[in-house]
């Protein structure tokens, strides 16, 4: 019982190495792969911080925010103007439904003008 314990704690531990978390897709594919529907705080909380996402909880968004900032972001850039005078950033929005409890998720990249 105890090796397959540690056998399932390395399993998930190196899905969450070999995600890549500076894309768009890794990031949708590291929260698939972490969470689920009904999710409670404390496991979402753990969960970004074991992908040291730096995030925060709105309260009244009843979400949990985190961004990926351009130096660690892998951004695609549809345009040279955009490429040339923003810059880019990945957003993350994990949504809890009224009991507190995981029901979506949102990642996106956004662009702030110089």
């Amino acid at each position: 019982m105890k090796l397959a314990i540690a056998f399932l704690i390395v399993m998930f531990s190196s899905s969450l190495w070999s995600s890549d978390l500076t894309t768009v897709e890794g990031i949708q594919s590291s929260i698939e792969e972490s969470l689920t529907i009904g999710s409670d705080k404390e496991d979402i909380e753990a969960y970004l911080t074991s992908v040291n996402l730096s995030h925060g909880y709105d309260q009244y968004s009843f979400r949990y925010q985190a961004i990926v900032r351009e130096n660690e972001a892998q951004c695609v850039f549809e345009g040279v103007l955009l490429w040339l005078f923003y810059d880019c950033a990945i957003q993350v929005f994990i949504n809890l439904n009224e009991n507190g409890t995981y029901k979506s998720h949102e990642v996106s990249q956004s662009y702030t003008g110089l």
